[in-house]
């Protein structure tokens, strides 16, 4: 991270409005120090959702590893077994 993109509370509280235009221009994150320690981070919208999905996605690979794994280890029911579950429980006729 470029040194610039660092700056202490008191310098962002007097230029909030440069470094949101800053941000949004550069879509680089801006760290805001507070006591000469990371306080808070500035984002663009653009970032911030980047950034979520980004998340969602890892969540998203680690539940499907997951369940790869439990199968692997012999836990599962057969897709037409958990269909005709499914249904029972529900009071689904399949054959129409």
């Amino acid at each position: 991270m470029n040194t610039k993109n660092i700056i202490p509370i008191s310098e962002h509280r007097s230029h909030i409005t440069e470094h949101i235009r800053l941000v949004q221009e550069t879509g680089q994150p801006l760290v805001i120090t507070q006591q000469g320690r990371a306080a808070g981070v500035l984002l663009s919208p653009a970032a911030y959702d980047a950034l979520v999905e980004a998340a969602q996605l890892n969540q998203d690979v680690t539940a499907i590893k997951a369940g790869i794994q439990s199968v692997e280890n012999g836990h599962g029911v057969d897709g037409r077994d958990a269909l005709q579950q499914l249904a029972r429980k529900h009071n689904i006729d399949l054959a129409s």
